[in-house]
């Protein structure tokens, strides 16, 4: 609403004052005691009014820095361990509060994600758990599981400042935080701290250091006054105190007012007009602060169209209170038929009571609650995520994301790494997996056949304990890979029960530094070579028979037959001995021709 000032009211109070002035010059001695009491309680409610728009302005920087923080904390995805669009929210967040310095994401307690990278990139790694200058204050966060202000302190990246965490939990497990920086001229600036709106009332900031459990104060204002107010922010542990300035003169005026009557009485009456005057002052302020939370709300309400998410308001009993769905197409029913409703009228029994076990620990606990579950759609089945927090007493917030696309991948992943699993367990040929100094991590089922290493005692061996080399100048298979990143050679496998078998290994170094694998047993392979050898040799000694002891009988006969051809008169002494010599020529190339069916039936059978 936009306020206007009343002309007829301005006069009125200054008619008043005057009548109050006359009145007071007759009852000075009265006035004087009434209006220096008055006067103080003014004072007062000048500096409670002070103090509350100081505490009320560093509220709404904590709670629009709050948002921030949760706003930085939905980039989070703590079941993928990922963070996405971190830069382009953290922009959205810093143009819309000019007072941040910058924003981060901590897994654990270290620095991974920086906004602007330009001014932070410094402070990226840099553990704050560890710390002890941040550890006290970082774990208070985790404590209360609630976002908490540390600082002021000294920022790693220079200067002077204020950080707000925000801890991240997954299943009740922390994950890290989110937080908001603010240097502290920002903070004092824009919390007014710096410039009071009065002359005479001045503040001053401090705080209990946690590590040394002294005061320190942080303003230069450290003025002693019989007259000051403090308020202190449990979740910061800053306290900002107040002071009212006396002024001497007023004390002056006091001691001269009896001889001053007719002053006195002016006086009176400007105060009584200044008085009158101070609810039309408040009252602007007031229609200014109105406008402000009006554009505040309006800015809340565009943060929240922006969240891709579902969001619903329940109320105790669980009935739908409010919502808000950035796409309607996830909505299981339309608004109109589960707005008012309880979860009991429009899900079965058990899914309901989940729900509403959910709205009730949420209210118990204040802290976050998560439920995970599918709904059957018409199309296809779809899986949530919704975490619950209390907004007060009786109403609940729950966020609800579309985690479809991430469980479907994971299923299949898990089904492929399944499938592969497999493939490798039943592999003819034994498969390895060792780290880069050659210890086994990894052995499926039939390199723990060959090796007789069992599977709870497979990371107690080394690579150089199973394999040797007979020909590689003394480098262990670990040696040869880290040399030339990958080996391909035959070996001797040494297993537990010190039977040495050849093998071939087929082994690479991996861009994470470990070594890779696969080791075929060629035993038979050698067996089969080394028959194939004995055979050619006896081959070759069947062959020389056959060119040697074979060609003599052989020769004879045919010497035998050319002369019976050309002495077919001889006398019959001649043709018997002609006779005998081709039956003893013919029995001994009987005999050998039998020892050479014999020798190859015998390099056959050594083959087979």
């Amino acid at each position: 609403m936009n306020y206007r000032p009343n002309k007829n009211f301005k006069i009125r109070s200054l008619a008043f004052a005057t009548a109050i002035g006359l009145i007071s010059a007759i009852l000075f001695s009265i006035l004087i005691i009434v209006s220096y009491q008055y006067y103080q309680k003014q004072k007062y409610q000048q500096l409670q009014s002070e103090l509350n728009m100081i505490t009320e302005n560093i509220r709404k920087i904590m709670i629009n820095s709050n948002l921030a923080a949760f706003s930085v904390g939905l980039t989070i995805s703590p079941i993928t361990d990922t963070v996405s669009n971190f830069d382009f929210v953290a922009k959205e967040i810093m143009e819309r509060h000019p007072y941040l310095y910058g924003v981060q994401i901590l897994k654990k307690g270290v620095i991974q994600y920086v906004y602007p990278s330009s001014i932070h990139s410094s402070v990226i790694g840099y553990d704050i758990l560890k710390d002890s200058s941040t550890r006290n204050e970082a774990q208070k966060a985790i404590h209360k599981k609630e976002i908490y202000y540390a600082g002021p302190l000294e920022f790693k990246q220079g200067g002077k400042g204020i950080i707000g965490r925000l801890p991240i939990f997954h299943r009740n497990e922390f994950w890290g935080f989110s937080a908001v920086l603010m240097t502290m001229d920002d903070f004092l600036s824009y919390s007014g701290i710096k410039n009071s709106q009065l002359p005479f009332v001045s503040f001053q900031l401090s705080k209990v250091d946690p590590n040394t459990g002294e005061e320190e104060i942080f303003t230069s204002s450290q003025k002693k006054s019989e007259l000051s107010l403090d308020y202190t922010f449990s979740e910061a542990g800053w306290k900002v105190t107040a002071f009212y300035e006396q002024d001497a003169v007023v004390y002056i005026l006091l001691g001269l007012v009896i001889f001053l009557a007719f002053s006195s009485s002016i006086g009176s009456g400007f105060y009584v007009f200044h008085v009158y005057q101070e609810p039309e002052r408040l009252q602007a302020l007031l229609s200014k602060k109105t406008k402000e939370i009006a554009e505040n709300n309006r800015y809340l309400a565009s943060m929240v169209k922006a969240i891709p998410d579902l969001i619903f308001v329940y109320d105790k009993d669980a009935k739908y209170l409010d919502f808000h769905a950035y796409q309607r197409s996830l909505l299981y029913y339309l608004p109109q038929h589960f707005i008012g409703k309880s979860s009991y009228d429009l899900f079965p029994k058990d899914f309901a009571t989940k729900i509403h076990e959910n709205i009730k620990a949420a209210l118990t606990s204040n802290r976050v609650e998560e439920h995970s579950y599918y709904l059957d759609f018409k199309r296809e089945r779809k899986y949530f995520e919704a975490r619950y927090i209390a907004i007060n007493s009786e109403e609940v917030l729950a966020v609800v994301r579309d985690v479809t696309e991430s469980k479907l991948a994971a299923e299949k992943l898990e089904k492929s790494e399944q499938k592969y699993r497999e493939l490798v367990s039943q592999a003819s040929d034994a498969i390895l997996l060792a780290d880069e100094n050659g210890n086994l991590l990894e052995l499926n089922h039939k390199g723990s056949e060959m090796t007789g290493i069992p599977n709870e005692e497979i990371t107690k061996y080394n690579l150089s304990q199973i394999i040797k080399f007979e020909k590689k100048d003394g480098f262990t298979l670990t040696e040869l890979i880290h040399r030339s990143g990958s080996i391909f050679e035959e070996a001797c496998l040494i297993p537990l029960n010190g039977i040495e078998a050849a093998v071939e290994i087929s082994c690479k170094l991996t861009p994470s530094k470990q070594i890779q694998g696969i080791v075929r047993d060629i035993t038979a392979k050698h067996n089969f070579i080394k028959s194939i050898r004995n055979q050619n040799n006896q081959l070759r000694e069947i062959a020389w028979v056959q060119s040697h002891e074979v060609r003599a009988p052989l020769a004879r006969l045919l010497g035998l037959i050319d002369f019976i051809e050309k002495y077919q008169n001889g006398s019959q002494e001649e043709q018997r001995k002609v006779t005998h010599s081709i039956r003893s020529s013919a029995l001994e190339l009987d005999i050998i021709i039998r020892d050479v069916v014999r020798r190859t039936e015998e390099a056959e059978d050594s083959i087979s």
